[in-house]
């Protein structure tokens, strides 16, 4: 069985493609935040190959509200699994207690006071169960995002939208980016992958980013290809948005009726929209959906006993 068989079937593909022109000349979307009804984003993808074969109980890491550990929660729930996550403080942001409160009825949460002390009890707590690593970035969750690539090429042949000469989304924990970067040079697209920085270089190094990479490509076979990272957008830190990134949040919904957040995708679209001459793409990577159908009963959980830091 090849690695692109090696995969469930959680979202509903190709996403879509939208121009994006009143926030820039020859800019485009592609819209990983409809592909599912209850939960979207970008963790769909990598859930498909992480999910595949993985045993009854199934546990990973994030940070407190993460949008990993809630789409892992939701489709692993679905899946028949039962989730576990290791969570970690984080800045304080509204969207972040909703994504909390709508994890917390579909898994079991573990704190960690920070990510070296976090990483240790994934390691202890995850003894025979399914691990999956922060953000689902391994080379096996990268693949979502090698196929998400040739998906993309498809719909340029198809004259859904011109070539990009660029291709933008976040970087955190690096398998959106590597995927894509070995997909569009297999798929024969010349697009440059502008990783946009939304994590500090100890979380995620240039040396890590290209190890997994090569290791895309060689499960995949594909050759490698380079990753262009934007620095600027990090800012004070992760959770921390810039003041680029709060204007591209506004003006994309103001403009485009678009709702994004400052951690993520309100930094991408801001490198994006200052970029210049395209045609280039920003890819969303956030779940678009309601989130307040998955809030369970009573009332919101306390962001100080979670670990939410107030700055």
């Amino acid at each position: 069985m090849s690695w692109s068989e090696r995969r469930l079937t959680l979202g509903a593909w190709p996403s879509p493609i939208r121009s994006l022109r009143a926030l820039r000349r020859d800019l485009w979307m592609k819209d990983d935040g409809l592909c599912h009804p209850a939960y979207a984003g970008n963790k769909v993808r990598k859930l498909e190959h992480l999910l595949y074969g993985a045993k009854e109980r199934v546990i990973t890491l994030g940070a407190v509200g993460s949008h990993h550990v809630l789409a892992t929660a939701v489709h692993g729930h679905d899946a028949g699994h039962k989730v576990e996550a290791v969570v970690i403080p984080r800045p304080f942001d509204p969207h972040m207690l909703d994504v909390l409160r709508a994890t917390l009825p579909r898994a079991t949460l573990h704190r960690a006071p920070n990510l070296v002390e976090g990483r240790r009890m994934l390691a202890e707590l995850g003894e025979g169960a399914t691990v999956l690593p922060a953000g689902g970035s391994n080379p096996v969750g990268a693949l979502g995002y090698v196929t998400a690539a040739m998906e993309l090429a498809e719909q340029v042949r198809d004259g859904v939208l011109p070539a990009p000469r660029r291709v933008f989304v976040a970087l955190g924990t690096g398998g959106t980016a590597a995927g894509l970067a070995v997909g569009l040079k297999a798929a024969g697209l010349a697009s440059e992958v502008v990783a946009v920085r939304v994590v500090p270089t100890s979380w995620l190094d240039l040396d890590a980013l290209k190890a997994l990479v090569s290791a895309v490509s060689e499960i995949t076979g594909y050759a490698e290809a380079p990753i262009t990272v934007q620095d600027a957008q990090l800012g004070a830190g992760y959770g921390l948005p810039t003041a680029s990134a709060k204007e591209a949040v506004a003006l994309a919904k103001a403009a485009a009726d678009l709702r994004l957040e400052g951690t993520y995708t309100g930094k991408a679209l801001a490198a994006a929209m200052h970029a210049g001459e395209g045609p280039d793409l920003f890819w969303c990577t956030l779940s678009r959906q309601a989130i307040e159908p998955l809030f369970g009963e009573g009332p919101p959980p306390d962001p100080a006993a979670w670990g939410f830091v107030t700055t």
